[in-house]
């Protein structure tokens, strides 16, 4: 009865934990044409990945992704959560110790993990600015050569 009541406790657990990947995957879908995106590694070997949409001007959805510790995760999670429904002049005003102030005090071995997270969402930043630069169509200064 001892090993009934074990494989009935794993399959309940493995439930629970397919459950909460499911739920993960539902409320953090990949952006599928991000506006912005970047993706940084770190000197402590983390990377960061964060994509924005905008909405004229205004970021109005981000995702983030990271492969670091739970404090880099929840670093680049305030991020985002700090860059939505904001035009990009208050983005760039976004640093670490604004990330540090919403999510608490960190310990001395991880403040890289937020100037990580900010340096990820500038990035963005300047990628989606870089894209609104690039002009839609080429110009070609040798098309009237051959008329």
């Amino acid at each position: 009865m001892e090993i009934v009541n074990i494989l009935f406790a794993f399959v309940v657990l493995l439930f629970l934990i397919f459950c909460w990947f499911g739920f993960h995957y539902l409320t953090n879908k990949p952006l599928d044409n991000p506006d912005g995106h970047a993706i940084v590694t770190g000197t402590c070997g983390d990377t960061m990945e964060i994509s924005l949409q905008f909405k004229d001007g205004i970021v109005c959805n981000s995702t983030a992704w990271t492969n670091g510790c739970s404090v880099s995760k929840t670093c680049v999670e305030a991020a985002t959560m700090l860059a939505r429904n904001r035009k990009i002049s208050e983005i760039q005003k976004i640093n670490m110790m604004t990330i540090m102030e919403e999510i608490g005090q960190l310990p001395e071995t991880h403040l890289h993990c937020a100037q990580l997270a900010e340096t990820t969402l500038l990035k963005a930043i300047e990628n989606y600015l870089g894209k609104q630069l690039v002009p839609s169509e080429p110009s070609l200064p040798y098309a009237k050569l051959s008329q």
